[in-house]
């Protein structure tokens, strides 16, 4: 029997796959499906907060459709930002279904940072609607991600428009906009302005916080980080809210800070995905995609294909 190996893939190996948006969208939008179908096993995520601004998850699940198994550990330290270092830090450990073998240690830093747009990449296939104005709060690594995947689902976006406190942050979202007229505002609120699809990508929260009242009548909703940002009449007012998983909203809900006094969500991401629940054309869309562990594995099975095509990745001898 040949010896144990754990291949391991660090940022580098993975921007070496050249993985495509459309890629990752189709993974994570099939993973969306076999959750419709019962066939994924995704408990809420524990947390534990070994500082005062700072978050460490757990994220384990199985994806029986695909046979995806593993668990991420990522981190969000506020902080890091002043000593130059990621917001993020993570590791995704992929495992063998059959027998529990590590197969795989890699990035989840890099597997958040692009898992979490891929989400929202799903989330614009399933909504109704030809958006040409984008706006963007919070012009961060997750800003700069969501603009990516944006202009990959809608190429017809013809206007970016984006509020950051630092405005080397915004030049960078800029440089992504690939020739299209591009606005910086000097507020949040301003950034919404009659925007069809209306991101927040902030680490702090807002005061006041936004209600979404000034986009256009049939915008969508992206509140990346939870309700930092958007304020309860934004969910109560809109003509659909759905999450990406219930029960991890209700264990967020029930530690007592975010989702207070939110209406309840109207679905499941997977419903729409899988065509249960249909998308009004009408009226503010609402999705509130809180990040789950099977998107990690659905991404890390795809990443683990691609490592063992092209060869990519450091092999170590484990256990």
């Amino acid at each position: 029997m040949s010896e144990p190996q754990l291949l391991v893939l660090n940022r580098a190996d993975l921007e070496r796959l050249e993985l495509t948006w459309d890629e990752i969208i189709d993974v994570l939008d099939d993973a969306f499906l076999q959750k419709s179908r019962g066939l994924v096993q995704n408990p809420p995520k524990p947390k534990v907060v070994p500082r005062e601004d700072a978050f460490v998850n757990a994220m384990p699940a199985y994806l029986g459709g695909s046979d995806g198994l593993g668990i991420k550990w990522v981190s969000g330290h506020e902080q890091n930002s002043a000593k130059g270092l990621p917001y993020i830090f993570g590791s995704l450990l992929m495992n063998d279904a059959d027998t529990g073998r590590p197969l795989a240690l890699v990035d989840g830093g890099w597997v958040t940072e692009m898992r979490t747009p891929g989400a929202s990449g799903v989330t614009m296939r399933h909504v109704p609607g030809s958006p040409t104005r984008v706006g963007i709060v919070g012009c961060g690594v997750q800003g700069r991600r969501h603009l990516e995947v944006t202009l990959a689902v809608h190429p017809g976006i013809e206007e970016v428009v984006a509020f950051d406190h630092r405005m080397e942050n915004v030049q960078e979202v800029f440089d992504l906009a690939d020739g299209r007229r591009t606005t910086f505002v000097s507020s949040p609120e301003e950034t919404l302005e009659g925007v069809d699809i209306a991101i927040t990508c902030i680490t702090r929260a807002l005061e006041p916080k936004l209600d979404a009242a000034n986009t256009s009548a049939d915008a969508l909703l992206l509140p990346v980080d939870y309700d930092d940002a958007m304020a309860a009449p934004a969910f109560s007012g809109a003509s659909i809210y759905v999450v990406d998983d219930h029960d991890q909203y209700a264990a967020v809900a029930a530690r007592g800070h975010y989702f207070q006094g939110l209406p309840e969500p109207t679905a499941e991401l997977a419903d729409v995905v899988s065509g249960g629940v249909s998308v009004p054309e009408h009226g503010r869309r609402m999705f509130l995609n809180m990040g789950i562990a099977m998107d990690d594995i659905a991404l890390g099975q795809l990443v683990l294909a691609r490592a063992e095509e092209r060869g990519v990745g450091q092999r170590v001898a484990f256990p």
